[in-house]
C-alpha cells in the first residue's frame, strides 16, 4: 500500500496503551501521520509524547468516529482496541465481560471507516478463536463453537460485512511492558500469590511484534480483496505456567506458585479464564512470514520478557530520578528560607599584617550591602560546595545577635 517514504494519515483505536501505543510509535517511526484514540489524560499525554495527535471519540458511536476520520483525512485505520480481550489467559476474567462492548465498538468503527472510504483497515483479533486441534491452527481452520467466544467472532463479522479491504490479525496471547495483563501477573508474582495453572501449549507474541505486523500489512503492496485473516505469533510455544515462570525469572524471582484445583472448582461453571487455561491455543504465522516478510523481533517469551522488564526498570528509574530532583529542590528552598534564630560563630579569616600605606588609610564605614549572590547553578549542589550561601546565613545570624544585644543594652 505504501512505501516507507509515502506518508499516510492513520487512525489507531486504543492507541494510548499496550499494542496500540507500540503501533503508534512504529507508524511514526516510519514517517506516517498518526492520530489515536485516548480515554484518559495519561493516555493522551503518552500519545503527545510519542508525537501523535490524541482524539476522544465515543468508539461506540459511528458518527463520532466518522468525524475523527474526516478531520484527519484518514487513509487507513488500525483497530487495536480489541487488545483488552487478547492479553494473558491468566487475566481472562478481567476481559470476559467486555466481549459485547468489543462487538459494538468494532461495528461502529467499521461503519465509520466504510462511510469515509478508508483504503485499508487492519484489526486485531485472537488465535484462541480457532477450534482446538492437534496441530498449529492456520488461516481457514474451523472456529470454536463455544458461546463464550461469540462476541469476539461477532466483532470480526462486523468487519467482514463492512465492504472494507484489509486484514484481521489473529494473534497469540499478547504480553509486554505496557500490557495490563502482564503487569497484573507480575504484581501477583511479586506478592507471592498463587496463580491459576495452565499446562497445555499456547502461542505468544510481544506487543512490539504485533505493532510490526500491523505496519507490515498496512504498507503491503498487494491490495487485499475484502477482509482476510492472518495469524501472528512468535517462534516458541509454551504453556501459561511457563509464561508465568518467564515473567518471574525476568523479575529475578524464583518459580511462581500455582493454585491447585479444589472440589468447588470442578462444580462451578467454567469462566473464560478457565477455558483459556484449559485448552491448547497454538497458531501458525507462516503466511505472514512467507507472503509479507514479517519476522518477530522477540522469538520467545523469555526474550520478550527481558525487554518488558527493561521497560519497567527504565520507568522506575525515571520516576525515582524525578522524585529525588523534586525533593532536592524543595529541600534547598526550605533551607534557604529557614530563619535561623541562633548565633553562629563568625568564620575565621586569615589576617595579614597591615602595611604602612594601609595603616595610614582611613577605615571605610561599614555598609549595609548584602553579600554577593552565588552564581546560578544548573541544579541542586552538595552542601559543602555552596559556600556563598553558608556565609550569607552566618552573616544574618550575627546581625540578629547584634540587634538582640542592642535591645538588651537599651
Amino acid at each position: 500500500m505504501a512505501e516507507a517514504n509515502n506518508q499516510l494519515s492513520i487512525l489507531v483505536t486504543g492507541g494510548a496503551e499496550d499494542a496500540g501505543l507500540a503501533t503508534v510509535r512504529a507508524l511514526l517511526k516510519r514517517g506516517h501521520k498518526v492520530l489515536a484514540t485516548a480515554c484518559t489524560s495519561e493516555g493522551a499525554l503518552a500519545l503527545r509524547l510519542a508525537g501523535a495527535l490524541p482524539v476522544y471519540p465515543d468508539l461506540g458511536r459511528a458518527s463520532e468516529v466518522f468525524s475523527a476520520l474526516q478531520m484527519a483525512e484518514t487513509d487507513a485505520v488500525v483497530h487495536a482496541l480489541p487488545q483488552f480481550c487478547g492479553g494473558l489467559p491468566h487475566s481472562g476474567e478481567a476481559y470476559a465481560a467486555r466481549g459485547a462492548q468489543l462487538a459494538r465498538y468494532s461495528k461502529a468503527v467499521a461503519k465509520a471507516a466504510a462511510k469515509h472510504g478508508v483504503k485499508r483497515i487492519v484489526s486485531l483479533s485472537f488465535g484462541y478463536l480457532y477450534e482446538a486441534g492437534h496441530s498449529a491452527a492456520v488461516e481457514g481452520d474451523h472456529d470454536s463453537h463455544d458461546s463464550v467466544y461469540a462476541p469476539m467472532l461477532a466483532a470480526e463479522a462486523a468487519l467482514k460485512d463492512s465492504g472494507l479491504n484489509g486484514y484481521i490479525v489473529r494473534s497469540g496471547y499478547i504480553y509486554g511492558g505496557n500490557n495490563p495483563s502482564t503487569v497484573s501477573l507480575a504484581e501477583a508474582i511479586m506478592a507471592s500469590q498463587r496463580l491459576p495453572a495452565g499446562a497445555l501449549p499456547a502461542s505468544w507474541i510481544h506487543e512490539d511484534d504485533v505493532a510490526a505486523a500491523f505496519v507490515t500489512l498496512l504498507e503491503a503492496d498487494a491490495a487485499p480483496d475484502g477482509i482476510q485473516i492472518v495469524n501472528a505469533a512468535d517462534d516458541a510455544v509454551c504453556s501459561p505456567d511457563a509464561c508465568a515462570g518467564a515473567i518471574s525469572a525476568a523479575l529475578g524471582l524464583g518459580a511462581p506458585r500455582f493454585a491447585a484445583a479444589g472440589l468447588f472448582d470442578t462444580l462451578r461453571q467454567k469462566t473464560l479464564r478457565d477455558k483459556l487455561l484449559g485448552r491448547e491455543v497454538v497458531i501458525s504465522s507462516r503466511k505472514l512470514r512467507d507472503d509479507f516478510g514479517w519476522q518477530p523481533r522477540h522469538s520467545s517469551i523469555e526474550q520478550g520478557m527481558e525487554a518488558a522488564s527493561l521497560v519497567w526498570r527504565m520507568r522506575d528509574a525515571v520516576n525515582t530520578d524525578d522524585f529525588y530532583n523534586v525533593y532536592e529542590d524543595k529541600a534547598a528552598l526550605a533551607i534557604e528560607n529557614f530563619a535561623y534564630d541562633v548565633a553562629m560563630p563568625e568564620p575565621a579569616a586569615a589576617v595579614e599584617a597591615p602595611s604602612a600605606v594601609t595603616a595610614a588609610a582611613p577605615t571605610p564605614a561599614p555598609t549595609a550591602e548584602r553579600a554577593a549572590a552565588p552564581p546560578q547553578s544548573e541544579g541542586p549542589t552538595p552542601w559543602n560546595e555552596d559556600e556563598a550561601k553558608r556565609e550569607e546565613r552566618r552573616r544574618k545570624a550575627l546581625e540578629r545577635k547584634a540587634k538582640r544585644a542592642a535591645r538588651g543594652g537599651g
